[in-house]
């Protein structure tokens, strides 16, 4: 599950080591709108950073805000097709809501990711463009994620990749990221390692297709990056209520400073 931004809870996607002003009608569309028992806001030091917005029980975006001023600074829109499949995904600046990026997703016969293009923007000016393709093993599990520069996948230049390891209980155990050289040669650039609780991650429900998301909250994540042999440890610790979601989550990073997570419910 990358982090956005800006402000997200660490365990909610892997990734430890992108208008015109709007009618009446779009400003509502901030709005946050629950479904109930859905995670609902992220809070920090009693400061709201993140908001979710539903339909049903589809999420259908989510809002970034700045900590110390409360400013909306970014958020995420999700468009689904009638199978509930995100079909694209973009997100706005928050102070005019122009198009920082644009992602679309493609899926095979079984109803799998396979691609992602995505476009980012300066101002109304295409900057760069990356595909994104996905590999599934025989258990329909994540297991290869490859990035290449354009548009294309048959013209695009080879960037990285990386690969996945699942826990049989369907937790990402590892996964090990390579950079591609201008021999088009993959060197492994680092591998993290996670381990999890027993409890449900309230995110997990929203992970995007393609995104490394586990069922379970993550505790540790321990990364070795080879050339340089450093290791970076993250640990996260949780309080729980009575159905076992975590109430919040405090983030302890190598250098030991750390930072606390509320979450809270549409119940």
């Amino acid at each position: 599950m990358k982090l956005k931004n800006r402000i997200m809870p660490a365990m909610l996607f892997f990734g430890v080591v992108a208008f015109s002003s709007c009618d009446d009608r779009e400003k509502d569309t901030l709005q946050p709108t629950f479904e109930q028992g859905a995670i609902s806001h992220v809070m920090v030091d009693s400061s709201e950073v993140t908001s979710y917005n539903y339909a049903g029980k589809s999420l259908t975006q989510i809002n970034y805000y700045d900590k110390e001023t409360g400013d909306l600074e970014s958020f995420e829109k999700f468009i689904r097709d009638s199978k509930g499949n995100l079909i694209k995904s973009s997100t706005h600046a928050g102070t005019n809501h122009a198009m920082l990026s644009e992602q679309d997703y493609k899926y095979n016969d079984k109803n799998q990711l396979t691609q992602t293009t995505t476009s980012y923007y300066n101002g109304s000016s295409l900057e760069y463009s990356a595909v994104t393709t996905f590999a599934y093993n025989s258990k329909k599990e994540l297991e290869k994620k490859t990035v290449y520069e354009g548009k294309e996948v048959a013209t695009a230049k080879l960037k990285s990749y990386t690969t996945y390891e699942v826990l049989p209980n369907g937790n990402f155990g590892q996964e090990k990221q390579y950079v591609v050289d201008s021999k088009g040669t993959g060197k492994l650039f680092s591998t993290t390692t996670y381990s999890y609780d027993s409890n449900q991650n309230p995110f997990f429900a929203h992970g995007e297709p393609g995104a490394a998301a586990s069922p379970n909250n993550m505790t540790v994540a321990s990364t070795l990056v080879h050339a340089s042999k450093k290791a970076y440890r993250y640990t996260y610790t949780y309080k729980y209520d009575e159905r076992g979601y975590p109430t919040s989550q405090t983030v302890t990073s190598p250098n030991g400073q750390a930072q606390t997570f509320t979450y809270l419910y549409s119940n």
